[in-house]
């Protein structure tokens, strides 16, 4: 290579081009905001090995006076086993919140006493979508659990649709996949839909969603998800069984006992406040349930004929399914 030739320049540019390069790549990363998932670290970082202290430890950043009294009660998360080959469960632990194992059969994760979630990822939503699964799912859910959950998990690197290429219709398709999740949301207005990109990002609202609530029991779970539940539920009309489940002093735990001895919410009406305390076993509850149908309204009820069938209608609907006879 001669002194001031062609080659020397084509030579020294590349060398510039490439010093450049890596003084960009050094500048960018310095300031490059990286998710916690891709951070570089090492299976053998003892940054991840689980926290020792509890989940709901609060830090005092006060110098002086009386240190603050810390809660020593366990967190826990009651885990269905089939969702121990996916990796949250193991991320959840690693939080310092401790799981426990069992065989569900509403819900996938019971956070609290009210909190059940279900997680599906895409793939399985549009199948449990398709064969109706998830109805089923979020019925059960519904009718056990204060604040049903449905978790729809999703690779942020994989692109997905929920539709086809063409536009969404204004109007409802039972074949199409969003207007079946819409018509699920109706159905189920309790029913939360949480979306969630990474399974890290799950168990961290996991712990978020658990902060100042009470701790799931084991037996009420193992109780939710007996065959029984399901036996139960098939027997009563849905329109009828839900309008009793939103009245107060009625519980998903107490309403199977209510319905088992009326035949319509109307008869449910002229039930004195002594039987009603002998069905709920509690009288409180059943106070409440008293002074709820006997409540007189300011509004009075309309006296044309078609408001008088649409009062007297849903009062008057049996609530038990009527068997068919072989």
């Amino acid at each position: 290579m001669y002194t001031g030739s062609t080659e020397e320049q084509k030579y020294l540019t590349t060398l510039r081009k490439e010093k450049e390069a890596f003084e960009y790549l050094i500048k960018q990363k310095a300031v490059m905001v990286i998710p916690e998932e891709r951070e570089g670290r090492m299976e053998n970082d003892p940054e991840l090995e689980r926290n020792t202290a509890p989940a709901n430890a609060t830090v005092n950043t006060r110098k002086g006076g009386a240190e603050l009294g810390i809660s020593t009660v366990p967190q826990k998360i009651i885990v269905d086993l089939r969702e121990f080959r996916s990796e949250l469960p193991s991320l959840i632990h690693k939080r310092g919140i401790d799981i426990e194992p069992l065989t569900l059969e509403v819900g996938d994760y019971i956070l609290t006493k009210d909190i059940c979630v279900e997680r599906k990822s895409v793939s399985d939503l549009i199948g449990s979508l398709n064969n109706g699964r998830l109805f089923s799912q979020s019925q059960a859910m519904c009718r056990t659990y204060k604040r049903p959950v449905l978790l729809i998990e999703f690779d942020a690197n994989k692109p997905f649709s929920l539709q086809d290429k063409y536009p969404i219709s204004k109007e409802m398709n039972n074949s199409d996949t969003v207007s079946r999740l819409v018509l699920l949301t109706i159905h189920f207005p309790r029913l939360r839909i949480i979306w969630c990109q990474s399974p890290f990002v799950t168990a961290e609202l996991f712990q978020e969603l658990k902060i100042g609530r009470d701790q799931p029991d084991t037996n009420d779970a193992l109780a939710a998800s007996g065959a029984d539940l399901e036996k139960n539920i098939g027997r009563y009309n849905p329109g009828p069984y839900d309008l009793l489940l939103k009245m107060p002093g009625i519980t998903s735990k107490n309403a199977f006992a209510i319905a088992n001895h009326i035949e319509n919410i109307a008869e449910l009406s002229r039930l004195s406040p002594e039987r009603l305390t002998e069905l709920l076993g509690n009288s409180i509850s059943a106070n409440q349930l008293y002074d709820f149908l006997h409540k007189e309204l300011q509004d009075q009820p309309s006296t044309s004929a078609v408001g008088q069938v649409v009062k007297q209608k849903p009062g008057r609907m049996p609530l038990k399914r009527l068997e068919k006879k072989r």
